[in-house]
């Protein structure tokens, strides 16, 4: 059986960053700070266990020094952006994440004994198996996500975090947001921040009714369990009494999460926010729609995919990593994922990340004139956006 080695991938047909390659990347990039360190906040993109690719951009982005500050993140992408927040390492993000076996650890707990369902992999892809098998059994998922909620609050503590005030109390300027679907009242929350709310004015906010100090005491693996909770596959989440299931509903790619005016005296970004995006041709390209199934499956994509698009078309300046991982064949439910096509993934990541920095595109001089503040951080533009 194939065994788990990201250095012996990244070896195979010379993937690995030169020392000349790194030279020429650094130069393009935000000048570091008194400590020479260069810092990058980043957005993940969902995508289910396709997110085996974000651990070759990362070790990618470590080879280039790059340290994270704000981070954020849907469904899979939550995953990722939690556990950077948690500041483990490149190695032991690879050991967590590569070593894993998805199926022993995410899939242990059928919501009814009498759902039988073969390839996990397949029920998004051919859901009326799946939808007839829950209309029987009177379901609303078929797994549980507590397996996955327990296993990622363990791993997390490691790390010394639990809730979003232990990010926030690691220092460094360090932020995590995570993006949830409320499916009860219709609309997205961004965690910790929404928790804040008064609706009516004269209500408790949600992490009062939670019964909180304040809105950061909130479970960070709570809030990546709500986010991933993919609809039907995964029985959906509550908070209150409100169900919640997979970000990517609303926003998968929330590139959108740090951006702000910056309004008359504002001054430029001091960094990049990198946004990491998933690609998968057989799902981007145009569909034919036969059916109520096809139907469904259409809306559901649009969903998902829509406003994204919309918002990275706008504000993309140069600074989203398009990880095409097509050829790699893996659906976002392929929790029986093995060693091979990990690696596949995992190389896939290194290459289009290496690939984007090398690209005279990425230039931070560019960066700040695409964003309206000018070669050398002129703030007379009237760019909407800035980290």
């Amino acid at each position: 059986m194939a065994q788990w080695h990201p250095q012996k991938i990244l070896a195979q047909g010379n993937l690995r960053l030169s020392q000349a390659e790194k030279e020429i990347i650094i130069k393009k990039m935000p000048p570091p700070d008194d400590e020479g360190q260069i810092y990058a906040d980043a957005i993940f993109e969902g995508g289910g266990v396709r997110g085996v690719a974000f651990l070759g951009a990362l070790r990618c982005c470590a080879d280039l020094g790059l340290r994270w500050r704000k981070l954020a993140g849907t469904s899979a992408g939550a995953i990722t952006a939690a556990f950077l927040a948690a500041d483990f390492s490149i190695d032991e993000l690879e050991k967590i994440l590569g070593e894993l076996n998805y199926n022993d650890k995410f899939l242990t707990q059928k919501t009814s004994p009498l759902i039988f369902n073969g390839n996990p992999a397949d029920d998004l892809r051919f859901p009326l198996p799946m939808l007839i098998s829950l209309a029987l059994t009177r379901q609303i998922g078929e797994y549980s996500s507590e397996p996955f909620r327990d296993w990622l609050k363990d791993t997390l503590s490691i790390g010394n975090i639990t809730t979003f005030a232990d990010v926030e109390q690691q220092g460094r300027g360090r932020e995590l947001k995570v993006v949830i679907s409320d499916i009860t009242r219709g609309e997205m929350l961004v965690m910790p921040d929404d928790l804040q709310r008064r609706e009516p004015p004269l209500y408790e906010s949600l992490y009062e009714q939670l019964k909180l100090t304040k809105a950061e005491d909130f479970s960070v693996a709570e809030a990546v369990r709500l986010s991933m909770s993919i609809p039907l596959f995964f029985t959906p989440g509550k908070l209150l009494d409100n169900l919640i299931v997979d970000g990517g509903i609303l926003s998968n790619f929330p590139l959108w999460i740090y951006d702000r005016k910056p309004g008359m005296n504002a001054t430029p970004p001091r960094w990049f926010t990198f946004g990491f995006r998933l690609l998968d041709k057989g799902i981007e390209d145009q569909v034919n729609i036969n059916g109520p199934l096809g139907l469904l499956s259409a809306v559901f994509r649009t969903m998902m995919n829509a406003r994204d698009r919309y918002h990275q078309r706008e504000s993309d300046k140069g600074r989203v990593i398009n990880i095409d991982v097509t050829e790699a064949g893996v659906t976002a439910t392929d929790f029986n994922l093995d060693f091979d096509r990990k690696a596949q993934l995992y190389r896939l990541g290194y290459q289009y990340t290496k690939n984007f920095f090398l690209n005279p595109a990425c230039s931070w001089e560019k960066h700040l004139i695409a964003r309206g503040f000018g070669a050398l951080g002129d703030n007379s533009g009237d760019d909407p956006i800035m980290p």
